[in-house]
Formats: C-alpha cells, sequence, structure tokens
C-alpha cells in the first residue's frame, strides 16, 4: 500500500481548547501548542485569539454556538509556516460544550485535527492536475499545429499501416487523387498506386532489416478519373504504441509536367539522332546513286573521246546507250528529290483531270518492261472499265466515263511500285499488276515473288530514305515509297500491303474518283 495512504487511514489523534465566553482559554490537550501560531500562549487564562488568530473576525458567529443559536462552526486547511521545509495543516471544528451544572454557563469546545498529510496529497493531485491540463493543452496545440502543417501542405501525404491501408491524407493528397478523405482511409494504398508492389517490399526490407526506406521513387499513379499520373514518393517510418510496428508516411509530388518534359525531350534527341542517321544515309545514298551513273557517263565520254576512230558504229552505239542510260537515272532521282521537297514544303500540287485508267496503265507496263523489265513477265490484268459506246462519238462518250485523277502522281505512284518489284524479284519471274473500279474508287494490286519486307522494317517502310534491311546490294535511294505514300495520302487513298520474307509482296493501293465541289 501506498505509504501516504496508509498513514491517511490510521487513527488520527484529536487535540482541543477549552474557552469562555470572553475566548479565555480555559483547558488544552497536552499536544495543543503544536498547532498554536505562538505556542507560548496557548496556556489556560490566556486569550484563544492570541494563538489562533483564525478566531478574530468570526467572534458573533462563535458567541451563537456558546449560546445554542448554531450547532457548529468549521475552518479547514489552516496552515503553520514555522518550519519553511514541513507545512503544518489542520482542521478546526467549534461546537458548543454544556456545563456539569444547570447554573454554570455553557463553553466553546474548540477541537483541532491534524490535515497536513491530507493537504499535502490534495495539493500534489491539484499539481499533477495542473499539469496533465497543461499537457493536454500543449497536446492540442501541438496537433493543431500539426494539422495546419498538414492541410497547408502543397504536397500530397499519406499515412499507411504496415500492409497498406490509409489512415491518414491530407487536403493536397485529396486534391491531386481527386478522392474525398473518406473514400481513401481505410482502403489499400493501390487504390491509386499503380506499383504498389515496390512500396510493399521497400516497406518488409525496412521491417526485416531496417533498410533505408526509398527516396524520390517516381511511380505512376492513377486518380479517380483514370488518368495516369506520375508521382514522386520519398516514405519514412514512424514507430507506434506497439513495439516493432510501424505506420509509413508517404510524402508525394506531382511530377507529370517533369515526365512528360523529359519524354518530350528524350523524343526530340531520338528523333535529332534520326535525323542525323537519315542525314547520313541520304548523302551515302547520294554519292552512291549518283557516284555510279557519272561514273559511267565520264568513263563512256573518255573512251569515246580517245577512241573514236578504232570503234564500229554499233560499238559508239553501245556506249552513248549507257550514258543515255546513267544521264536518265540520274534524271529520274533529282525528280524524286524535287518531288519529295515540294511536298514537304506544301507546294506539291494536286491537278486531277479525267483519265483512261485502262490506256494509262497499259502503256505504263509497256514503258516499264522497256525500261526496268526486260527480263521480268508483267501481267496487267483489267477487266472492262467503260462499255463500247453505240453512239458516233465514241472517244467523247467514253471520256465522260473516265475517274478524275492525277495523272502525273498517279505516274508516281505505280512506277515507283512496279520498278520496285521489278528490282527486287528474280529474274524470269512473274509480277502482276491487277485494275479494278468499283464504288467509285479505283483499286490497283501488284503483286510479286521477290525477297519479301521483313517484320522489323514494315513500320518504317514509307519513311524518306529508308531502306529495309535485306536489300544487299541492290541499288535504290530509299526514296520510291515515301513518294508513293505522298502522292496517295494526296488523292485522299489509301494504301497497304501484306509480305513474306523471301515468297513476296503485295501492294494495295486504293483511290476514291475526285468529285468537283
Amino acid at each position: 500500500m501506498n505509504p501516504l495512504l496508509k498513514k491517511l487511514l490510521e487513527p488520527r489523534q484529536t487535540e482541543y481548547l477549552l474557552v469562555n465566553h470572553n475566548f479565555i482559554i480555559q483547558e488544552t490537550s497536552a499536544e495543543l501548542h503544536h498547532y498554536a501560531d505562538t505556542s507560548g500562549d496557548a496556556i489556560p487564562g490566556a486569550d484563544a485569539r492570541i494563538s489562533f488568530p483564525e478566531l478574530i473576525g468570526i467572534e458573533n458567529i462563535l458567541m451563537s454556538i456558546i449560546m445554542g443559536r448554531l450547532p457548529s462552526f468549521e475552518l479547514k486547511g489552516i496552515a503553520r509556516f514555522a518550519d519553511p521545509n514541513r507545512p503544518l495543516y489542520f482542521d478546526m471544528l467549534a461546537i458548543e460544550h454544556e456545563g456539569e451544572q444547570e447554573d454554570v454557563p455553557s463553553k466553546l469546545l474548540i477541537l483541532i485535527e491534524d490535515a497536513t498529510e491530507k493537504m499535502v496529497m490534495k495539493q500534489s493531485l491539484i499539481q499533477r492536475a495542473n499539469e496533465a491540463n497543461l499537457l493536454v493543452s500543449a497536446l492540442a496545440a501541438s496537433k493543431d499545429y500539426i494539422d495546419k502543417v498538414i492541410s497547408s501542405m502543397g504536397d500530397a501525404l499519406l499515412v499507411t499501416t504496415t500492409l497498406g491501408t490509409i489512415k491518414t491524407v491530407n487536403q493536397s493528397a485529396e486534391s491531386l487523387f481527386g478522392y474525398s478523405e473518406a473514400e481513401l482511409i481505410g482502403h489499400p494504398l493501390s487504390i491509386i498506386v499503380v506499383e504498389e508492389k515496390l512500396l510493399y517490399q521497400a516497406r518488409h526490407r525496412y521491417i526485416l532489416c531496417h533498410q533505408e526506406l526509398l527516396r524520390e521513387l517516381e511511380v505512376i499513379c492513377t486518380t479517380k478519373a483514370g488518368e495516369e499520373i506520375w508521382v514522386e514518393f520519398s516514405c519514412s517510418a514512424i514507430q507506434t504504441e506497439l513495439q516493432e510496428l510501424y505506420d509509413f508516411i508517404y510524402i508525394g509530388r506531382d511530377i507529370t509536367e517533369r515526365k512528360q518534359q523529359e519524354i518530350e525531350i528524350r523524343r526530340s534527341l531520338a528523333k535529332e539522332q534520326e535525323l542525323r542517321q537519315v542525314k547520313s544515309r541520304f548523302f551515302s545514298m547520294l554519292a552512291h546513286e549518283f557516284g555510279n551513273p557519272l561514273s559511267t557517263v565520264l568513263f563512256a565520254t573518255k573512251i569515246l573521246e580517245d577512241y573514236d576512230d578504232q570503234f564500229t558504229s554499233a560499238e559508239k552505239q553501245q556506249y552513248l546507250q549507257h550514258v543515255k542510260s546513267a544521264s536518265k537515272h540520274m534524271a529520274q532521282l533529282l525528280d524524286d528529290m524535287r518531288l519529295l521537297s515540294s511536298a514537304e514544303a506544301g507546294k506539291l500540287e494536286f491537278n486531277p483531270a479525267p483519265v483512261d485508267l485502262q490506256k494509262f496503265c497499259s502503256e505504263l507496263v509497256e514503258s516499264i518492261k522497256m525500261s526496268y523489265g526486260k527480263n521480268h513477265r508483267i501481267n496487267f490484268i483489267c477487266p472492262e472499265l467503260v462499255a463500247p459506246a453505240k453512239k458516233k462519238d465514241r472517244e467523247s462518250e467514253e471520256k465522260q466515263h473516265w475517274p478524275a485523277l492525277d495523272s502525273k502522281l498517279l505516274r508516281h505512284i505505280l512506277t515507283n511500285l512496279l520498278s520496285n518489284a521489278v528490282k527486287y524479284s528474280p529474274i524470269d519471274s512473274n509480277i502482276y499488276f491487277e485494275l479494278n473500279c468499283d464504288n467509285e474508287e479505283a483499286k490497283f494490286q501488284i503483286k510479286d515473288a521477290g525477297i519479301g519486307i521483313p517484320i522489323e522494317d514494315k513500320e518504317q517502310l514509307f519513311e524518306s530514305y529508308y531502306r529495309a534491311q535485306n536489300v544487299g546490294k541492290i541499288p535504290g535511294t530509299g526514296l520510291g515509297l515515301s513518294i508513293v505514300k505522298l502522292c496517295v495520302d494526296l488523292h485522299g487513298g489509301k494504301i497497304d500491303f501484306s509480305s513474306d520474307t523471301g515468297l513476296g509482296t503485295t501492294f494495295v493501293v486504293k483511290i476514291p474518283f475526285y468529285k468537283q465541289r
């Protein structure tokens, strides 16, 4: 038992003094002097008010008790500080003391009970209560301060349990993720963090090994609206009231704009690198494509200049044919480059006019055969597009049915596709060129049995100066298909292809007939 409590429960001795109606002490107990203000005056015959000045001012009340008009009067917690290190407290109770004989007047009996331990305990309890109140006030002020700091933070704050259940969020977190506080608290962190497994592993590494928590971890989060955002989290652990049980604080900052800028920078760098590669390929192609025909022209003219009198007419004609072929190749290359440059500058014109497609394609096939396809079989397939007219002016009648297309752009489309089919197909192989017109649309299909296009090259096939990886030493500029795509787009058409490496390629071009608005 507490010693102080034990002492309070023990029987306590009561001292007393007996005074008459003039407050003269008649009788005292043996230890009364311990409680007197001046111990030497607490003796019979002395005025009680000298040794107990607490009686001064209440004489009328005390006389009412002596005369029987009041039963009693009590004063509590009277203090004596004779010894500063040991204060003394007592309670005083005044009651009537009747005389033994009827003619003897009543006196006043004053009982004194030691209350030191009780008062010391009371003061201690009051002090502790005051201290507790101060502590509660300080905690409340501290909580209010922390709450204001958290609520005014620009960064999102989330507090979770070890298992990742959200316990606390601030206003910034609600604004960032689009959820209310009630929608987040009690739910797993994975409701907003896509890669929550990384944070889960980090928490358990800290619990098991006290490894440093992740700092500035960039993760993808999802908002309530389903939007993906980038958030940079820093994580800290705080000990809970239970040993070895932690809560985890996550402070997150929206870095979506920064990540987008980084992505754009990487794209720009990749584009710049790609442009460098394109530029390098372009100059390499330029040197190669112009170098060979120029060398042919220079060689042939040098031979003719130095040995003109030694050649027959047929031999001279052969060398002149080499010069003509090389010059034609360079002219075609320059024409392709001018066309591509005009298209990129937005200056490539679209001039539709009625075209006899069957005749146009037939003549084009013959031209390709003479220029490129002497060693290949180009099979042109075309149904009857226009029924014979019964009127005399047949040509005028047929022209009314011709579709309106840009013949110049169409020539670029078909020439490049047919020449590629010839270039990348084995000698003596078949090339099929089919023309169909239906539903106000012209469909051109060119199929070869050539080297095909590798899967990894298909996405970039229509880019300028790009050539597939399997072309080997077959000459080419990488401009043909990009020109085809530009010309098809100007018509508002579509181009598709299918290919198997080593088995051939089929290109399908669909061009709608132009309608005058």
